[in-house]
């Protein structure tokens, strides 16, 4: 993973999307996918390719795209882990865990640590979207799940 300035002033999405970069090229078996949010959430693999059977997309490609489905992401990546080839990451705002909470739950009691939730945009000064977009306890929701680490940048 490399190293980061602490005098820099970087959103910790951008960060993290440099870390996952590198993560890929050293585990290469690692996938990752986005309930709608590859853009804003920044989790998106360079040069991985789009998992689907679309013109742009083939099955050998490890960006999954869910469309707005958070519940459908949780459980998907649930089922990879369980199988056991891949590790995988997920991505949406972290207002949204609430539509897959009960997939983090049964990552945390099955133990799945093949699984990593990116959750992003967890503020009060969110933006445009304003209180609907501002998961002031969403943070201390994820906590108490047992076997869940939660990492939350200073």
């Amino acid at each position: 993973i490399p190293s980061m300035e602490a005098d820099v002033a970087e959103a910790s999405r951008v960060s993290g999307n440099k870390a996952i970069q590198e993560i890929a090229k050293l585990v290469p078996n690692y996938i990752s996918g986005s309930a709608d949010l590859h853009g804003s959430c920044r989790n998106y693999i360079n040069d991985g390719g789009n998992v689907g059977a679309d013109f742009d997309k083939s099955f050998a490609g490890k960006n999954m795209y869910f469309g707005i489905r958070e519940h459908a992401m949780g459980s998907i990546l649930n089922g990879i882990a369980y199988h056991g080839i891949f590790k995988a990451s997920g991505s949406t705002f972290a207002v949204f865990v609430d539509y897959f909470r009960p997939t983090i739950r049964v990552a945390a009691l099955a133990e799945l640590n093949r699984v990593s939730w990116i959750l992003t945009h967890d503020s009060i000064g969110v933006g445009e979207d304003g209180p609907t977009h501002q998961p002031v306890e969403t943070v201390s929701g994820i906590r108490v799940f047992p076997n869940v680490d939660v990492y939350r940048p200073g």
